[in-house]
């Protein structure tokens, strides 16, 4: 059996992180793999919506078509802006693979064949160990002082639109975090920010004068070449953080669900993608914005 992977962002989001994944896991399981689509017996996509691109036309004419649902298909909202796409796509579909029960749920009324596949987790990377954490302040040029005695709330996702980097990305919710933090005692906490396109968060933490600091370089242009950290470094942030808050509107995952349970980062988040299928009720809150 061979199989060949379709699809890839080429800037190093989560689709690309995924693909790796995938691959990485056929490996461990010896199962063949090739960059010729003719020679394969399973197109295995990793982002559906790229399967209907002009790259990935040829791909159709193969009978054995699996499709990830990598971001949310919310076909639940008669509004969904991208239904007449997943028809589109559904029609070619063998099978699909999500990332979540609530995903599952959905798309089991369309297809005949859903299977749930959470996204992975490096355990060894992400794992509950001792830390200092003086260390990794001093590590990421944190000051001390900044910190001390005060809650660490962290946000490591992009927040703004890579088209107008000014305006919020609506799926991730940035809004609701400004919301949820500009009111609170300013003393008491500091926002611990990572990752580029946070261009629209920093423009709201500095209006509403929300304390934070950011872990890269600000800069009014696309970051996504300078501010984007390596993976290896995340559990570090997650080990520091507090609190962790996902405020997404939509989602597939999101990963940090799963990074910030796997390290015992206390965590609250809306209620998106897997978050119901990794947190507790009490961890998961309305959004009302």
């Amino acid at each position: 059996m061979n199989i060949f992977f379709n699809g890839k962002d080429g800037k190093g989001w989560a689709i690309d992180t995924m693909r790796v994944d995938f691959e990485n896991a056929l490996k461990r399981l010896n199962i063949a793999r090739t960059k010729n689509f003719i020679k394969a017996d399973i197109i295995h996509n990793i982002w559906w919506n790229y399967f209907l691109t002009k790259t990935s036309f040829p791909l159709r004419f193969k009978k054995n078509i699996i499709l990830f649902a990598g971001n949310f298909i919310d076909l639940e909202n008669e509004n969904y802006f991208l239904r007449k796409e997943f028809e589109k796509a559904n029609n070619f579909a063998s099978a699909w693979i999500s990332p979540s029960e609530k995903q599952k749920q959905i798309l089991e009324k369309y297809s005949e064949h859903v299977f749930v596949l959470p996204y992975y987790i490096d355990f060894k990377l992400f794992n509950i160990e001792h830390f200092e954490k003086q260390r990794i302040l001093k590590k990421y040029n944190i000051p001390v002082e900044l910190v001390n005695n005060k809650v660490i709330i962290g946000s490591f996702q992009r927040d703004s639109l890579g088209s107008d980097l000014s305006k919020p990305k609506w799926q991730k919710g940035p809004g609701l975090l400004i919301n949820l933090l500009k009111d609170l005692p300013k003393d008491k906490f500091i926002l611990l920010l990572s990752g580029p396109r946070r261009h629209f968060v920093i423009k709201e933490c500095k209006k509403y004068n929300i304390p934070y600091f950011y872990i890269g370089q600000e800069m009014p242009e696309d970051d996504i070449k300078i501010n984007a950290l390596p993976f290896r470094k995340m559990p570090d942030l997650y080990r520091i953080t507090d609190l962790y808050l996902v405020t997404s509107k939509s989602e597939g995952g999101p990963k940090a669900v799963i990074e910030a349970t796997a390290i015992k980062t206390n965590i609250f988040s809306t209620d998106v993608g897997l978050a119901s299928d990794f947190l507790e009720k009490k961890n998961i809150f309305t959004d009302t914005v």
